[in-house]
This record gives structure tokens, C-alpha cells and sequence, in this order.
């Protein structure tokens, strides 16, 4: 049977209150199903009529779509209150102990402090640089230290004066108290001028002609004192030595300050002067060799000894060594007077009587009385190659007036020496090998003093007629450097 159709018609048709709610409800299942996510055919209405299913077909149950589960939302954390902290009473403190107080020591007297003076010092009024010159103080002065040191300066008692004065202390060194009696009544006073003062080699020491150290005049020993003549502008110092009385330059490290010699003895070696303006040195005894300095005159020469070389002059073959490479000829030079007698040879402690010292370094005769010099007189020994052998002697015979001639001399001596000589006067013999004491007249008198002889030791007339009126057969003779 057919179904009968409505006829259309533009009018809708009215709507009942329960149609209205019948979609409703079922647009909201809709909506609920959409949002699980439920298949869109789940949520038709179910059909009014159920088709015939045809052999065909098998029917195949639909699988429902698992809804996705929901993503779990981690809880939220429950914060726990932080503890309170307890605060814990503080400490009551401890009282502070009061210290036991020590007991004081005894206080040890202190012994007194003596220093002396290492060079001539100045004496100050005060400790600080406003102070004023109250005077000055020798070397080896006493000092009593009256109060620890201020600044750089001692405040002492003088102990020549017993007057308080300052001293620089780098000026002093230590030592005991002074003897008894200090100062001796003889003391001199101390100089006034500090500016310059006196100087002694520590060693040997070399001497120039000039600041610069250009031309060497010789070795002074060791000991030998200088008189410094101004400040010291360099590293040498500007000197007087006390025999020649002349200047020359000293190497400043290799001398010392020393208080004003008392005395002064003879040199250690032997010194003179340049007497030729205008002499060569050389660096070997010899003309030939080519000349490292000029000399002018008025210098102090210091000998450390005679070797033979070149005869500029004929029969004059010494040369003066100043040093291994520096050589003058002897006929420049002149001897200095000595200022005192030189010592005796340590062989005549015990010499009683008259005897005669021969000194072969300083070229002189003394005449001696056990231990008293009497008379002091140059002389000329033997020269390089003929040496005055040192030794004790006696005079063996005695010859007031001769003539000499080397044709009497002995072996080898005979043949190397050319000379005869009258009118000799005075002629004492000590030595075998014909050795003497003698006038030497044929001999400038200013050049006694170095050795030039054959061997014998030749005096100007006075001297030779002193010792030939002195002396006697047996009288000891002691020959030494």
C-alpha cells in the first residue's frame, strides 16, 4: 500500500510547546555525545522500521570507539611552613682576669763604656747637624759614653779635658778604660786642621808622578807615611813622603789615616829624587828600548834594587828597578839625606866595642859603639855583578896611601875589571878578596849613595879619614841589606 504524500504547502506548519522541548533535548544529547568524542551515527534516533537483511550480507557488529581517557593533572603541592627558629640566650661573659703584676728586677749597674777615637775627630756641641764645633780629638783619644747614642753621635767625656762634648759614632770604636796616667804630660795636642791629615801604606804601594797614574816613580813599602796635601778629588791621593819632601800621587785604597808620626825613621828601601829634568824610563835596563815616560826633576824615586844593563856612562852599568817593567839609569838619581839612622842588623845585639855597620841598602857606613851610632857616612858599594857580598868582616890590614890596580885583583875578577888608580888614602881591607874601606876622590860627591864600585866601599875624604883614625886592625865589620 502506498503512502499518501502531503502536499507541500509555503505555510509552516504550527509548532507545539512539546516539539520545542523534544529538541532541545535532543540538541543537548547531541552536543554532550560531540564533546566525548562519540561516533556522530551513535547518536542518531533509532529507525521506526528494521530492514530485511539479505543472505549476502552478514551483519558485523560495530566495535565501540574507546572514548580517550582524560591527561592527569599533577596535584598541586602543599607548601609546609618553615620552622620558626629558636633563639638561644646569649652567653653571660666571663669576667676578664686582672694580671698579676710582675715583680720589678733589680736593676745591674752598668760597668763603664770607653771608646777611642779611629782618626782625628771633630767634637760637637750637640747631637743634631745645628751643633757647633767645640774642637777636635786625636786619634786613639779616650771617650768615657755618658749617655746612650742620639741620632748618630755619642754624647762622651773627653778623657784629656774631662769636658762633655759629641762625637759621630762611626768616628769611634771600643775599648777598654785608659791606662794610668793617660794623658801623658807629653801628649801633644791634637791638630786643629781635619781637612787633611797623614797616610801610611798598607802594603806596598805605588807611586806616580801624576793624578792619572801615567808614569810610576816606585814601590813604597809598606808603613811608609805620606803627608796628604789636599781632599782627596779622584782615586788618588795627593802626597809629601817626609824624606824627599816632595809630591807625588798615592792609590787611594792601598793607604790608611795615621796620626802625625813623632818621628820619622829611615825608608825601607832606598829613595831619592830624579835629579836630570828630563829623564827616560824604560821598560828594560837599556837605551835601545824605546822610553814609557819622561821624568821631570824634583820627584821622589823609590829603588827596590840595582841591576846591571846598558854602560851609557863608561864604567857604569847600574840601572834602578822601580818595578818589574819600569827602569831609570842610575846617574839621574840622586840619594835623599837620611833622617835617622837606619837599624842595625839584628846579628849586632850583642856587639860590644867599636864595629862598623855596612849597610848595602841604604849605601852607608855607620860607626858604632857597642850600641851607640857615632858617625854616619855615605858610600858607594859594588855594583851589579860586583856585589859587596853581606857577612861579618874584621879590618886585616890597613894602607894609608896606595895606588889600586886591577891587574892585583884575583881569577876572573883580573880579567873583567881595567882601572889604576893612585894617591888612594885611607884604605882599610876586610875581606880576603881585597874588599876595603877607602878615600874615593875621582867620585862626584853628590853621587855617594848607589853602588858603583868593584866591591869596596868608597867614602868622600872627611869620612874615610874619620873611619882611618877610628878604627883599627880587628875591628868588627857587619855587611847587611
Amino acid at each position: 500500500m502506498q503512502a499518501r504524500r502531503q502536499p507541500l504547502s509555503s505555510t509552516p506548519a504550527p509548532v507545539s510547546r512539546r516539539d520545542v522541548l523534544r529538541r532541545l533535548a535532543l540538541s543537548s544529547a547531541f552536543l554532550g555525545a560531540f564533546a566525548l568524542g562519540a561516533p556522530a551515527r551513535a547518536l542518531a534516533a533509532p529507525a521506526t522500521r528494521t530492514p530485511t537483511p539479505t543472505p549476502s550480507q552478514t551483519p558485523v557488529p560495530s566495535t565501540p570507539t574507546p572514548a580517550p581517557s582524560a591527561t592527569p593533572v599533577p596535584p598541586t603541592p602543599t607548601l609546609v611552613p618553615s620552622p620558626t627558629p629558636t633563639l638561644v640566650p646569649s652567653a653571660t661573659p666571663l669576667p676578664t682576669p686582672s694580671p698579676t703584676p710582675l715583680p720589678t728586677a733589680t736593676p745591674i749597674p752598668t760597668p763603664p763604656a770607653w771608646v777611642q777615637a779611629l782618626r782625628p775627630i771633630p767634637l760637637w756641641s750637640g747631637p743634631d747637624e745645628f751643633a757647633e764645633q767645640l774642637g777636635t780629638a786625636a786619634r786613639w783619644d779616650y771617650f768615657l759614653i755618658a749617655r746612650p747614642q742620639v741620632g748618630d753621635r755619642l754624647n762622651v767625656v773627653v778623657a784629656r779635658t774631662q769636658n762633655y762634648a759629641w762625637v759621630d759614632a762611626l768616628s769611634v770604636g771600643p775599648s777598654g778604660a785608659p791606662p794610668p796616667g793617660w794623658p801623658p804630660a807629653d801628649l801633644p795636642p791634637p791638630s786643629p786642621d781635619l781637612s787633611v791629615g797623614w797616610v801610611a801604606a798598607a802594603t806596598d804601594a805605588a807611586l806616580w808622578a801624576d793624578a792619572d797614574g801615567t808614569l810610576l816613580l816606585g814601590l813604597a813599602p809598606a808603613y811608609t807615611a805620606f803627608k796628604q796635601l789636599e781632599p782627596q778629588d779622584g782615586s788618588r791621593l795627593h802626597v809629601q813622603d817626609p824624606y824627599s819632601g816632595a809630591d807625588s800621587w798615592l792609590d787611594a785604597f792601598n793607604v790608611g789615616p795615621i796620626d802625625p808620626p813623632q818621628r820619622v825613621d829611615a825608608p825601607g828601601r832606598w829613595w831619592g829624587i830624579s835629579y836630570v829634568d828630563g829623564a827616560n824610563l824604560r821598560p828594560q835596563p837599556s837605551t835601545r828600548c824605546v822610553s814609557i815616560g819622561v821624568l821631570p826633576s824634583g820627584h821622589p824615586i823609590v829603588v827596590s834594587r840595582w841591576v846591571a844593563g846598558e854602560e851609557v856612562i863608561k864604567d857604569n852599568p847600574t840601572w834602578a828597578v822601580l818595578s818589574d817593567s819600569t827602569f831609570a839609569y842610575s846617574s839621574v838619581l840622586r840619594p835623599v839625606a837620611l833622617p835617622t839612622a837606619p837599624p842595625a842588623p839584628a846579628s849586632s845585639s850583642s856587639m860590644t866595642g867599636r864595629w862598623i855597620d855596612l849597610n848595602l841598602l841604604h849605601q852607608v857606613v855607620l860607626a858604632y859603639e857597642a850600641q851607640t851610632p857615632v858617625r854616619l857616612a855615605r858610600t858607594s858599594t859594588g855594583r851589579p855583578g860586583w856585589e859587596t857580598a853581606p857577612g861579618f868582616y874584621t879590618i886585616q890590614r890597613r894602607v894609608e896611601k896606595e895606588t889600586m890596580d886591577s891587574s892585583s885583583l884575583i881569577g876572573l875578577d883580573a880579567q873583567r875589571a881595567d882601572y889604576k888608580v893612585e894617591n888612594v888614602r885611607w884604605t882599610q881591607y876586610f875581606s880576603a878578596d881585597g874588599k876595603a874601606l877607602h878615600e874615593n876622590y875621582w867620585k862626584p860627591r853628590d853621587e855617594f849613595g848607589i853602588p858603583s864600585s868593584h866591591g869596596c866601599a868608597g867614602l868622600v875624604a872627611e869620612d874615610a879619614r874619620f873611619f882611618w883614625n877610628w878604627a883599627d886592625v880587628g875591628v868588627p865589620v857587619i855587611a847587611h841589606y
